[in-house]
């Protein structure tokens, strides 16, 4: 962490002083005060100001905070305590009354020691992050890895990310990963030295093969630096360092642990090198942020968090400025020239580096530079690269690639030609019948993930020749549209009956698209339809527009769903396939409640009866009861009826990863009990306005309650 504090626009007066007696002393030995915090507020004390706190003759110095875990345990804190409105003086996890011999009616006084002075320790307490991957979009942002892009650097020169080889934080695998799809060949790593690399290679989970192969051959710098970037000790690696930097070919990586203030530091000093304005560098840096914690872009967090970090640190440390200082007229280039130069980095090597970071991307070959000409509704970037254009370059199915975008985000995928990867994996995609390749994530919107539009150029290379041929294999699917070449008409309509858990028979029901005859089998799933006296139907692929548009085609052939829609029997939802999005738990909240305002029997469709219905299948049943091994054996039985998907086989076992994420996005975790799942269920669907009792009468309906059952016929008549 980079611990500076940041000039307010108030500051609260050095001279100010509060004093407060003791009313209390609860029972570990905290100590609340007469006073309430409003007192030190309207003094302008402010959370992350460090203050001065006398007691008797002691005069001892803690931060302003709000909760007991913005210190380490055996710290000292003035706590406001919010919810309780208290002024407390206490140790954490320690007994401050004892060890002080506070008693109530004694006084103490408060002062401000230096405003701001915690703040940045107390913002980053406030944020959170996990450690699991399905946490987060995807295998770079989890990473923490990127392309540095701002002025002077061009993509595909300069990589920064999280250890590729401590797996501390367990990302070890991705950013190694990562790296080798780059193609990275210099690195610099600033927390570690030799001892700790042969600690990390003996770990049981060491799987950093490539990363190994580069310290193997001297093409890692180990500074083992320490978090004192304004320290002789900091300042004479980071010559080494560049030294070394300079000497060697790119593409460069650099990284600490997470890659967020050593690498934050060492990547914002080569950005100013090469002649970034303080906006750019400010940005890079606190992608980190982004990524980790969620931090909001331009948002008040974000702006304290960069102030007292990358702000003050490059005023302080490189431009040699007192913190709070105006840098808006710093020639920042000179500035940080001068800095090199002043810890100890010679002329030539400035200006070595300087030419090795301004030079020509270092893709692998081969490579092609595109531009996104389309958004898709599911938010997969299409390309001016036509497919035909992109296998002349040499690129075959299966291989993977890499893509880096103009704005840094750097992704690996299989080049595929259809959606042949788990859910929220990417890929470069060749669709059939389409004439130029995409860029997407299944079940996933990459434009909202990478933070791409239109105009956006990217360069997508080579990262491994057929190294998704296994998983191309195994994936592989391919179904006819013809009647003829299945078993039944509900099989060739994927038409079922859904009774697991506590859903009574006769009462929900799951199709292809009974409207929408893309594939040939509307007509087959409306006559079902009208077997099952389907009485409500959730639609949750197309828009009204859509629906009207496909019953007014010459082929439409779907008398029974044309009353349930003229009726107002149907929700149209218009869902992408992105459902762990916020937008479309809306979309599925908003087709309970339809069901729930409308009688059964229940019917639910996309366009294949497969992603969109299935998800919503899985959701159901894990509100009504359904366990795990029920909900994936409904889930594959689309894969049966349209692939002849056999249990057990190796197809089977990849694709059901499918519906084991669906699940873990519902359950909130890996644990996907019966209670998990239904709890999971219920709690996104009161997140997203659903009541409670209109939850309970879905279930009754669902469960066949008759009362429930009757008055879904009176709402029907």
């Amino acid at each position: 962490m980079l611990v500076f504090g940041l000039m307010p626009n108030n500051y609260a007066k050095a001279a100010t002083e509060v004093t407060g007696i003791i009313t209390e002393v609860q029972k570990y030995g905290n100590v609340v005060m007469d006073i309430k915090p409003k007192a030190l507020l309207d003094a302008g004390f402010e959370a992350g100001d460090l203050l001065n706190v006398q007691i008797g003759d002691t005069t001892l110095t803690m931060p302003f905070c709000t909760s007991y875990s913005d210190v380490d345990t055996g710290s000292l804190l003035v706590r406001n305590d919010e919810k309780n409105d208290l002024l407390i003086v206490a140790i954490n996890l320690g007994n401050f009354s004892t060890k002080y011999n506070a008693k109530v009616g004694d006084s103490i006084k408060f002062s401000l020691k230096e405003a701001k002075a915690y703040l940045s320790e107390y913002l980053l307490r406030q944020l959170k992050r996990t450690n699991e991957r399905s946490d987060y979009a995807s295998d770079s942002i989890f990473a923490n890895f990127r392309s540095v892009v701002t002025t002077g650097i061009k993509p595909g020169v300069l990589y920064r990310g999280s250890s590729p080889i401590n797996n501390e934080i367990g990302r070890a695998a991705y950013s190694n990963a990562l790296a080798e799809a780059v193609g990275v060949k210099t690195v610099l790593n600033l927390a570690d030295n030799a001892e700790n690399i042969k600690k990390y290679v003996a770990a049981e989970d060491f799987n950093s093969a490539y990363y190994k192969k580069l310290v193997d051959n001297k093409s890692v710098k180990l500074l083992n630096m320490n978090v004192d970037i304004a320290g002789k000790d900091f300042s004479k690696k980071l010559a080494k360092g560049l030294k070394f930097m300079a000497g060697k070919k790119a593409p460069y990586m650099v990284h600490c642990t997470e890659g967020k203030d050593r690498a934050g530091f060492v990547s914002a000093v080569l950005e100013a090198l090469m002649g970034a304005e303080m906006d750019e560098i400010v940005a890079d840096y606190m992608i980190t942020y982004e990524n980790y914690y969620k931090v909001v872009k331009d948002s008040e967090q974000y702006d304290k968090i960069a102030e007292s970090n990358i702000v003050n640190a490059m005023t302080e440390v490189v431009f040699g400025m007192p913190k709070g200082s105006d840098i808006s007229q710093v020639d920042i280039q000179a500035a940080t020239e001068k800095y090199l130069r002043k810890i100890g980095v010679s002329k030539k090597t400035i200006a070595q580096l300087k030419k090795n970071l301004a030079g020509k991307p270092a893709y692998k070959k081969p490579y092609i530079n595109g531009k996104v000409t389309e958004i898709e509704k599911y938010g997969h970037a299409v390309t001016n690269i036509t497919i035909d254009k992109f296998n002349k370059k040499g690129f075959k199915l299966a291989d993977n690639l890499a893509v880096v975008f103009d704005n840094g985000y750097v992704l690996e995928a299989p080049y595929l030609d259809n959606y042949l990867v788990n859910n929220g994996m990417p890929l470069v995609r060749a669709y059939k019948g389409h004439t130029n390749i995409a860029i997407c994530i299944n079940y996933g919107k990459l434009n909202e993930i990478a933070g791409i539009d239109v105009g956006d150029k990217f360069t997508v290379f080579m990262s491994k020749k057929q190294g998704y041929a296994d998983a191309y294999s195994v994936r592989k699917l391919e179904r006819t549209n013809n009647r003829a070449d299945y078993a039944s008409d509900d099989v060739f309509a994927n038409f079922r009956e859904i009774k697991l858990g506590k859903i009574a028979a006769g009462t929900l029901y799951r199709s292809s698209s009974p409207v929408n005859n893309e594939i040939g089998r509307a007509a087959y799933a409306d006559k079902l339809l009208a077997a099952a006296k389907v009485a409500t139907v959730v639609n949750l692929a197309d828009s009204k527009e859509k629906v009207e548009g496909f019953m007014a085609k010459e082929d439409f052939k779907s008398p029974y769903y044309a009353d349930l829609f003229k009726n107002g029997k149907v929700i149209t939802l218009n869902l992408g396939l992105a459902f762990t999005s916020n937008e479309f738990k809306a979309g599925i909240a908003k087709g309970v409640q339809f069901m729930a305002d409308n009688a059964a029997p229940y019917h639910f469709h996309c366009l294949e009866g497969k992603d969109r219905a299935g998800y919503m299948a899985v959701f159901l049943e894990s509100l009504m009861g359904a366990t795990k091994e029920e909900i994936i054996d409904d889930y594959m039985k689309s894969y049966e009826n349209y692939y002849k998907v056999t249990k057990n086989s190796k197809q089977y076992e990849y694709i059901k990863n499918d519906v084991i994420t669906m699940m873990e996005s519902i359950a909130g975790g890996k644990d996907l009990s019966v209670e998990k799942l239904t709890k999971g269920a219920e709690d996104i669907l009161l997140a997203n306005g659903v009541k409670a009792e209109t939850i309970t009468l879905l279930k009754e309906k669902l469960s066949g309650n008759k009362t429930a059952l009757a008055n879904s016929v009176k709402i029907a008549a």
